[in-house]
């Protein structure tokens, strides 16, 4: 638990519950929760497998997903209360698949030491390689969600200030423009973290995009917001006239009131999919 130790002395006292509280938020805000489960470490475990699942299922139901590819990823405490475990789904199941149960838990190593089975070796060599470098990245999803990816693709693939949902995106943005094939090592992982910094969004330059957080419903909320953005940016563009951006200074106050209470809309939104899922697919909790 070096990482989680580590925040828990720049953040707050060091007393047991106080360790409790900040555990409780490793991977979640404070806000009401549509479950309820113990205060210990299977059930913050727990908890993250329920959200992850929600993430997986509910990007599926937007189609932001492409086959069995792509992954989310969230560290959450061990079931057994010994250290940490990055959270991610199996190789070969389909996100529509995804159950908070067969989410696997993997060590620093990418072996599975929490469920059965492996994860995919781009996922592991990503993210893991992205905390090698920035080990406060508690939360990375990585997608080929169209319009963002079809941005990506463009010579200049940057997010222009051409709509309200841009501006949330003002100078947030890391871009990396060198392809440089799948990810099957870990030092592709850190290339990518080096170039993410503390951005909160990454375009990966003929591949897709990818958004750090520190909240699952804030990495979800990322990534639909994103893509609404690029694709109001690429419809508006496909047309050949000239497009009007927002001025340097709305896009930064913009940018500004949009985070003052985002992690409020950001839960608002991914616990009103938690219940849309409950209704429509309620096996992702099992």
């Amino acid at each position: 638990m070096r990482g989680l130790r580590h925040l828990m002395k720049n953040c707050i006292h060091q007393s047991q519950r106080s360790s409790i509280i900040q555990t409780v938020r490793f991977f979640t805000s404070d806000s009401a929760k549509p479950y309820s489960l113990p205060n210990n470490a299977w059930g913050r475990n727990r908890a993250c497998r329920l959200e992850l699942a929600c993430a997986y299922r509910g990007l599926d139901k937007l189609e932001l997903n492409e086959g069995v590819c792509n992954h989310l990823t969230a560290m959450a405490p061990a079931a057994d209360g010994q250290g940490e475990v990055m959270l991610v789904f199996p190789y070969g199941q389909h996100w529509s698949e995804v159950q908070a149960s067969s989410i696997l838990g993997v060590d620093s190593n990418g072996s599975t030491v929490e469920g059965e089975g492996r994860p995919e070796t781009t996922a592991a060599c990503i993210h893991l390689g992205i905390r090698k470098v920035n080990p406060d990245a508690k939360i990375i999803m990585h997608t080929h969600q169209p319009w963002a990816t079809a941005m990506g693709c463009l010579e200049d693939p940057s997010m222009k200030m051409v709509h309200q949902n841009s501006t949330r995106f003002f100078q947030r943005v890391a871009y990396d423009t060198s392809y440089s094939g799948l990810a099957n090592a870990i030092e592709e992982g850190e290339r990518l973290g080096h170039l993410l910094g503390d951005k909160d969004m990454l375009v990966m330059g003929n591949h897709g995009v990818l958004a750090v957080a520190k909240t699952i419903a804030m990495a979800f909320d990322h990534l639909y917001f994103f893509e609404r953005a690029a694709q109001v940016q690429m419809l508006a563009m496909s047309t050949g006239e000239k497009v009007r951006l927002i001025s340097k200074e709305q896009s930064e106050s913009g940018c500004k009131t949009f985070w003052e209470d985002l992690q409020m809309y950001a839960d608002v939104h991914f616990y009103s999919m938690y219940r849309r899922l409950r209704n429509i697919s309620p096996d992702f909790e099992l």
